[in-house]
């Protein structure tokens, strides 16, 4: 059965900073590809859209590793069909490169089938077409884009010449005005009234506690584990305040040379064909900042935290959870953690695990989470849900469902009366009753059938991922979470009541799945929290 799409129309949305999203830059974009599809008569496809935020078009990273990559990687395998439309408000969007590569990537798409419309230019055209027939247009084209590229290298370069002024004002002599910046570490402010940064004392206290703590052997764990224990108010505000102190930020306290007075600048710079970026420290700078600790006692720190507690062993190692960056706590939607205890792993909320939170510590064997939600994949992929267009027939499909598993309850009666019995009634009640459930499988295959054409095919892919990677053998822990992590936003773990959520990425509500059918030695209260070995499940 052929499922694919008719020809439809595409948004492509991007702006290069966030700041932008919060304007009218996602609004304004929006509502022209609206008013295009509806002066043409094309269907604008309300599902697969495309934007990318934040992303700028000058270094190629929005083709790279961006939504325009994704639409480009689509358009080849067969999702969006040849003849479709690429709405965008400016050529720009697609694009800020120097002309030769803008040219590329405007190329690489129309060869691919597609038209893209310049919603700015009164929705001209571009295709294989009218850029073969029309040289001008190829020409203007290239103009626009040598147009774009000089903006944003101009923009870049005023943007580097006012950080590197302003690092030089700040590393020199001359009283301050104002801040450098207003991003500082949790125990500084800036005192507006004097000019200059200033301690926050009682954080700074807190902090030499922390460091004379380190210095006694005490563990970044412990530390951390000590002060959710004793609820000390973590540091931040907004979106920045953790809800409870985590061991990873404790070690960044203590390693943060803004402790004894140093300030490090840095400069941030895009990954060469990546949507990365890589944060590149500048020469330090140590009159600016008020000391918080004893420069010997950091120094004490730092040298045995750098050779008991070497920083990056878990974002180095490779990946030992199935179920990393997805799982969470039933209890209080916090990351679980995957706890090592030598011979046995176990599956912990990190806030318990934290002494963070009040409920249970409550522990899972990691091995036996494993295979259960591996045993089980089969009919959960199957009973998953396939995206935002389907909801009445999955409704429908789950009343089939229903109906089915009632009439084969009613057959298996009436086979028991009809041969117990041997009576005739029985019997054409029984073939009666054979018929309609035959009736009901057929119409509930038919509308698995169309759920199945109306899913989309990038949820399809993802699902059929996760199959595929369950499937080999032996199962290999980073494919696997790759996998999940692709289609799934959350799980959470109820083994007392003996199943799994599972909320997918194309999906609004959870699916509540079967984690075991035998209980396996479930364990709660029983493990004792330790920092060695923990890491994100």
């Amino acid at each position: 059965m052929d499922t694919q799409r008719p020809p439809r129309a595409y948004s492509y949305i991007r702006f290069s900073t966030p700041e932008q999203a919060k304007g009218h830059s996602l609004e304004r974009q929006i509502d022209a590809a609206r008013a295009w599809a509806a002066a043409n008569h094309v269907t604008l496809d309300d599902e697969l859209t495309f934007r990318d935020r934040g992303v700028s078009g000058f270094t190629g990273a929005n083709l790279e590793t961006g939504a325009l990559g994704v639409f480009l990687e689509l358009v080849r395998e067969g999702t969006i069909p040849r003849g479709s439309w690429l709405l965008v408000e400016n050529l720009d969007r697609i694009s800020r490169q120097a002309a030769r590569k803008a040219v590329r990537t405007i190329e690489d798409i129309v060869e691919a089938g597609i038209t893209v419309v310049d919603l700015s230019d009164g929705g001209r055209e571009y295709n294989a077409e009218t850029l073969d027939k029309d040289p001008m247009l190829f020409l203007m084209m290239v103009v626009r884009f040598i147009r774009a590229n000089e903006e944003s290298a101009t923009k870049g370069g005023r943007v580097a010449k006012a950080h590197e002024a302003r690092r030089k004002k700040f590393a020199g002599q001359e009283p301050l005005t104002k801040p450098y910046t207003l991003r500082l570490p949790g125990w500084l402010r800036w005192d507006a009234s004097a000019s200059r940064y200033a301690l926050i004392e009682e954080r700074a206290a807190l902090l030499r506690w922390m460091f004379e703590m380190a210095d006694g052997g005490m563990g970044v764990h412990s530390i951390a584990a000590h002060l959710n224990e004793t609820k000390e108010d973590t540091w931040g505000a907004g979106k920045w305040k953790a809800k409870y102190w985590h061991r990873s930020y404790v070690r960044k306290l203590l390693t943060n040379k803004a402790a004894i007075g140093i300030f490090v600048p840095h400069r941030v710079v895009k990954v060469e064909g990546k949507r990365t970026k890589q944060r590149i420290p500048e020469a330090a700078i140590e009159h600016r900042f008020p000391a918080a600790v004893d420069r010997e006692l950091f120094e004490r720190v730092n040298a045995r935290l750098s050779t008991t507690e070497a920083r990056g062993r878990n974002s180095t190692a490779p990946v030992r959870s199935i179920f990393a960056g997805v799982m969470k706590c039933q209890h209080c939607g916090n990351t679980v953690t995957r706890v090592n205890k030598g011979d046995h792993v176990y599956l912990v909320c990190s806030a318990a695990h934290a002494k963070a939170v009040t409920h249970p510590y409550e522990s899972v064997p990691y091995r036996q989470a494993v295979e259960a939600f591996t045993r089980n994949l089969k009919v959960t992929l199957k009973e998953a849900p396939r995206g935002t267009e389907t909801p009445e027939i999955e409704g429908r499909i789950e009343q089939l469902q229903v109906e089915v598993e009632a009439g084969e309850d009613r057959v298996r009666e009436l086979l028991e009366i009809a041969i117990s019995d041997k009576s005739r009634v029985a019997k054409q009640e029984l073939q009666r009753t054979e018929q309609e459930l035959e009736t009901v499988r057929d119409t509930l295959r038919k509308a698995i059938e169309r759920r199945d054409v109306l899913t989309s095919t990038n949820v399809k892919s993802r699902l059929a991922a996760v199959e595929k990677a369950f499937a080999s053998e032996p199962l290999d822990t980073a494919v696997a979470n790759k996998a999940l992590r692709g289609a799934v936003k959350i799980m959470v773990m109820r083994p007392q009541a003996g199943r799994m959520d599972i909320l997918w990425h194309h999906a609004e509500t959870p699916q509540e799945t079967l984690f075991y059918t035998n209980r396996f030695d479930w364990e709660g209260n029983t493990i004792e929290s330790q920092e060695e070995g923990a890491e994100t499940a």
